[in-house]
């Protein structure tokens, strides 16, 4: 009996605590732990979503790491700020010096900030080596260098510094180089200073010492873009001088050998008529470009227009003001009127353009081939206007001379014999309401006041935008070494954008002495064919440093056409220069 009564108290007891077990194996208190431990995961997990999210609307995601060195238009491009390296669609805020300044433009949409670095109390005898953010003459700001850094590296916007004074650049450096051991640099950083006295600038005024500039650059902080511009004034009607080829010399002379990025800043008032020079400079490397910048009298549109359609997109940047930014912007994407073509330009890029009306990179199916231009000599108006009208272009050969019914004027030659008189005003006309045809002009000249009178009337039609075309300019009769520089000296003194035709009379071809430090294009005009290999390789070891331009009747001579194709194909080197036969 009593172990029944066992029996019956252990199966309640076990229905007890089957009735205390929860999902078949928690207890009430392993429950309750664990429900509390879920909240409390479940409540981590949204506020951290919340966080990441609110991070992620009111700062810039994180940026793939870039050196402040690298091209600032690969950097746009990343960054999804331009669509292509095209310098025209960077954007620039000048002087974000203060800190109200910064910060308008940091809440901007421009992609580039620009500011000026100078040492608190500069020159005064407060002078302090703190790096502060001013525009001369202000030597106080309530921004350093520092705090100026420290607030732009936290959004993606590149940076330019303008160094004011020698003594700020070296401390400014190391401060560049702290930011940047950490990573946070992480954009392009442009360096900037004045070191070279420039147009319209009297030499006694103080620059930036240029030798120590870039040996600081080298020695502190390597990884940037060098900046180095000329002391520029602008003041019309009297001084509007521009660049000369000394002043790209000297600074040619200067960068070199420095391996980084260079950009030359240069005033955009000036730049069309020392374009001979700054397109030289320019060529003399592929890491230099060109910033064009402006002070309070606005660039002509048209002006603009002429380094867009001489230049890769990608080298020239237009730090220019609104409204006549907007207003060349405009012009340049919706181009309806013909390419302004530098009339000292390369033909073969007159004929067959690298880039179309709105700088769009042009993909032509067939091999451009200098061998295959036309030459076509004008004898009187009647067979000029075919030619005008239609076909793929060329060049139009003009035997300038006198007739003595009109003394001094430059006419072609022969062409008051059996038709009435042509003048090269006359074709220079004809020309201009023609601006589409592609034709550049060749003119042969046979005596110095016909090339003073010549090049007069060219520098008229170029400067009322008339003769956006190529100009070769050769002269008969140069016997010597005078007779070639008092020719180079006309030229540089009229009109200087043209292509200088020498000729050569004997193999191996050679620069005179009177044009080797000239901008312009030249071509060396030979009347034959290299004979024997001597010859043949004196051609090949001179063709990467100018034009040539060979007599040569290639319908009759089968092999000139051979050896010619050969000349071509073993061209080495990366200059523009070509090999044409008349």
């Amino acid at each position: 009996m009593a172990k029944d009564k066992d029996t019956r108290r252990e199966e309640r007891n076990s229905r007890d605590r089957e009735e205390d077990l929860y999902l078949g194996c928690l207890t009430k208190l392993q429950l309750i732990l664990i429900t509390v431990a879920v909240g409390v995961i479940i409540l981590i997990a949204i506020i951290t979503v919340s966080v990441v999210l609110t991070t992620n609307k009111g700062s810039p995601a994180p940026f793939p790491l870039f050196p402040p060195g690298g091209d600032m238009l690969d950097y746009l491009v990343q960054a999804g700020e331009i669509s292509q390296p095209d310098g025209l669609f960077a954007s620039w805020f000048h002087r974000a010096n203060s800190k109200e300044e910064m910060n308008e433009a940091l809440s901007g949409d421009v992609m580039i900030l620009e500011a000026d670095v100078t040492l608190r109390g500069y020159g005064t005898p407060s002078e302090e080596p703190v790096p502060i953010m001013a525009h001369p003459p202000a030597v106080q700001s309530d921004n350093t260098l520092d705090e100026w850094l420290d607030t732009v590296l936290a959004s993606r916007k590149a940076m330019k510094l303008d160094f004011k004074a020698l003594e700020s650049v070296g401390l400014s450096l190391d401060l560049l180089s702290q930011k940047n051991s950490s990573g946070r640099l992480n954009r392009p950083v442009w360096l900037n200073a004045d070191i070279l006295i420039g147009p319209n600038t009297p030499g006694f005024m103080p620059t930036v010492n240029g030798s120590r500039f870039l040996q600081l650059v080298q020695e502190k902080f390597p990884d940037a873009t060098l900046s180095p511009g000329w002391m520029v004034s602008y003041a019309p009607p009297l001084f509007t001088s521009s660049y000369t080829r000394a002043m790209v010399e000297d600074m040619y002379g200067l960068v070199k050998d420095c391996p980084q990025k260079v950009t030359f800043p240069v005033h955009a008032l000036l730049v069309r008529y020392g374009w001979q020079h700054l397109s030289w400079l320019l060529s003399q490397s592929p890491r230099f470009s060109l910033t064009l910048w402006q002070g309070s009298i606005h660039p002509n549109v048209s002006d603009l227009l002429f380094v867009r359609d001489n230049s890769n997109p990608a080298r020239v940047y237009y730090d220019i003001y609104e409204p006549t930014l907007s207003e060349f912007k405009e012009a340049a994407t919706r181009r309806t009127d013909p390419r302004r073509f530098y009339p000292g330009g390369d033909l073969m890029d007159f004929l067959h353009p690298t880039h179309n009306s709105n700088n769009n990179l042009v993909r032509e199916t067939r091999q451009r081939s200098s061998l295959e231009v036309r030459w076509f000599t004008v004898t009187d108006q009647t067979s000029l206007l075919p030619q005008l009208s239609g076909g793929a272009g060329g060049m139009l050969v003009i035997h300038v001379s006198s007739d003595s019914s009109r003394p001094g004027v430059p006419v072609v030659e022969g062409s008051g014999r059996s038709s009435e008189l042509l003048s090269l005003q006359g074709i220079l006309e004809l020309l201009g309401q023609n601006a589409e045809a592609r034709w550049g002009i060749y003119l042969q000249i046979q005596s110095h006041q016909l090339l003073e009178t010549s090049l007069q009337l060219l520098q008229s039609f170029y400067s009322s935008e008339d003769l956006y075309r190529p100009v070769w300019i050769g002269m008969e009769g140069l016997q010597s070494s005078d007779d070639t520089q008092d020719f180079v000296s006309t030229v540089e003194k009229l009109f200087p954008y043209v292509t200088v035709v020498l000729p050569q009379q004997n193999y191996p071809p050679l620069i005179p002495a009177a044009v080797a430090g000239l901008s312009q294009r030249m071509a060396l005009r030979l009347n034959s064919l290299p004979a024997g290999q001597e010859e043949l390789n004196s051609l090949m070891g001179m063709m990467d440093k100018c034009d040539f331009l060979l007599e040569v009747d290639t319908k009759s001579d089968t092999e000139a056409s051979s050896v010619l194709k050969m000349l071509m194909s073993q061209k080495t080197g990366g200059g523009n220069t070509n090999l044409y036969v008349i």
